[in-house]
C-alpha cells in the first residue's frame, strides 16, 4: 500500500527526482539579502551531489524552456548516466602521465600545478573525452542544457561555453571536491580554471589567458548560466514576473559580482513593478519600483494610481497617490473632480424639487452645494445656488 501511495504521489509531483525537490527548496529559500558566505557551502554540497540536476532544474525554473517536462528531464538524467559510463570507459583506455601533462602545459608556458597531479591528469582525461575532434562533443553558441545531455551513443553533444564548463565540473565532481575548480570570466566567455591553469572547455585545450581576468569560485557558473541569454532555437514559455525576479535575486545572492548582477536585479524589479502597474496593482508596483534606481518609473506609478482611482471615484486613494506623485496638476485634477462629484451627488438629491416648499426641506443640501461650487471656483454655479437659497 505504501509503495502504491508513493507511486501516486510521484505521478502528480512536479519533480522528476527527489533531489530536484531538494534543489528547488534550497532555491526558494534564498533571498537577495542573504550573505554569499552563508549559502555557498550548501550550494557547493548540492553541486557536489549532482551539478547536472542543479543546472537542469534552474533552466526549467528560470529560463522558461517548454521542452523541460518531467519525462524529458528524466531522459536527460539517463543520458548523463550514459555519458558517465562512456567517460569511465575512456578513462580506462587513456591514462595520461605527469610527463604528458607537463609537455602540454610547457607548450602554453604554463606551470604544472603544485600538489594537483592526480586532479590535472583527470582533467586531461575529461578534455580528451570531450575534445571536439572526438565523437562526443561539438561547440554551439548559446545552447540549452538539453542539447548537451543527449544520448551520446546516438547524437553528438552540443553546448556553449557555460554548458560545457558545467559538464566538465560535473565529471570532475565524480572523483574530486568540486570546489577545487574555479571559473575565469573573459569578455562574453567563461573557461575553467585550476591552480593557475586555464582550461578551454570548448576546444579541450590548456590556455594562458590574461591574469587580470576575474577568477571566481566554481559556484559562479550557476549565476553565469542564470544570466546567460536563452537559446533562440528553443521554444520559451512566458516566465512570470515574479519568477524573473526570483531568478535575478538568486543570481545576485550566489554571485560575488554584485555590481554586474545588480543591474539584472534592478531590471527584474522594474519589470515586476511595471507588470503590477499594468494590472492596476499599485501597491505591489510601488513596492518593487521603489527598489529600483528609476525614480521616474516610480512617479509614473504614483500618477497612474491617482488616475485609476480617480476613474473609480475613489477619491481617498486617488488623493493619496496624487500626493505621493508630487505632481501639482494631478493633485488639482483629483481635488476638482472630487468636488464636482460631490456637487453632482447633491444635485441628484434635489433634481426632483419642483416647489419652494419642497426646496426648503433641502436647505442644508443647497448650502453644501454652494460650498462645493465655491471651492470649485465656479461663479455661475455658485450664483445659481445662492439665488435658490435666497428664495427659500
Amino acid at each position: 500500500m505504501f509503495k502504491f501511495l508513493k507511486w501516486i504521489f510521484g505521478l502528480f509531483s512536479p519533480y522528476a527526482t527527489s533531489f530536484e525537490r531538494e534543489v528547488d527548496r534550497f532555491f526558494k529559500n534564498i533571498k537577495s539579502t542573504d550573505s554569499i558566505s552563508n549559502i555557498r557551502q550548501e550550494l557547493l554540497n548540492l553541486m557536489q551531489e549532482n551539478l547536472i540536476v542543479v543546472n537542469i532544474w534552474m533552466e526549467k525554473k528560470y529560463k522558461g524552456y517548454t521542452y523541460l517536462s518531467k519525462s524529458v528531464r528524466r531522459e536527460m538524467y539517463e543520458n548523463s548516466a550514459k555519458i558517465v559510463r562512456l567517460f569511465l570507459a575512456h578513462c580506462g583506455s587513456f591514462a595520461p602521465t605527469d610527463t604528458d601533462v607537463k609537455r602540454m602545459l610547457d607548450e602554453k608556458g604554463l606551470v604544472f600545478p603544485n600538489g594537483g597531479n592526480e586532479m590535472i591528469r583527470y582533467l586531461l582525461q575529461i578534455m580528451m573525452f570531450l575534445h571536439p575532434s572526438e565523437k562526443y562533443y561539438h561547440y554551439i553558441k548559446t545552447a540549452s542544457f538539453g542539447k548537451l545531455l543527449r544520448d551520446p551513443e546516438k547524437t553528438k553533444l552540443e553546448g556553449d561555453c557555460n554548458q560545457i564548463v558545467t559538464l566538465y565540473a560535473y565529471l570532475f565532481s565524480l572523483k574530486f571536491p568540486i570546489d577545487e575548480l574555479k571559473i575565469k570570466l573573459l569578455p562574453e566567455h567563461v573557461c575553467l580554471h585550476f591552480r593557475g591553469v586555464d582550461i578551454e572547455a570548448t576546444n579541450g585545450t590548456f590556455q594562458k589567458y590574461k591574469d587580470s581576468e576575474q577568477i571566481l569560485p566554481v559556484t559562479e557558473i550557476l549565476s553565469t548560466n542564470l544570466l546567460d541569454i536563452a537559446d533562440f532555437r528553443e521554444e520559451l514559455q512566458v516566465i512570470s514576473a515574479r519568477d524573473f525576479v526570483k531568478s535575478a535575486q538568486l543570481a545576485y545572492a550566489i554571485s560575488s559580482l554584485k555590481p554586474l548582477v545588480a543591474k539584472n536585479l534592478n531590471s527584474a524589479y522594474y519589470n515586476l513593478g511595471v507588470a503590477a502597474m499594468n494590472s492596476n496593482d499599485f501597491e505591489t508596483a510601488i513596492f518593487y519600483l521603489s527598489k529600483t534606481d528609476d525614480s521616474g518609473a516610480l512617479k509614473i506609478a504614483y500618477r497612474n494610481g491617482a488616475v485609476y482611482y480617480l476613474k473609480q471615484n475613489n477619491f481617498e486613494k486617488a488623493s493619496y497617490y496624487a500626493g505621493l506623485s508630487g505632481d501639482s496638476e494631478i493633485i488639482k485634477t483629483v481635488k476638482k473632480n472630487e468636488l464636482v462629484y460631490r456637487y453632482n451627488q447633491l444635485a441628484k438629491k434635489v433634481s426632483g424639487v419642483k416647489t419652494l416648499a419642497d426646496a426648503k426641506k433641502y436647505k442644508s443640501t443647497y448650502q453644501e452645494m454652494l460650498r462645493f461650487a465655491q471651492q470649485m471656483g465656479d461663479g455661475n454655479l455658485a450664483s445659481g445656488v445662492e439665488e435658490t437659497l435666497r428664495k427659500i
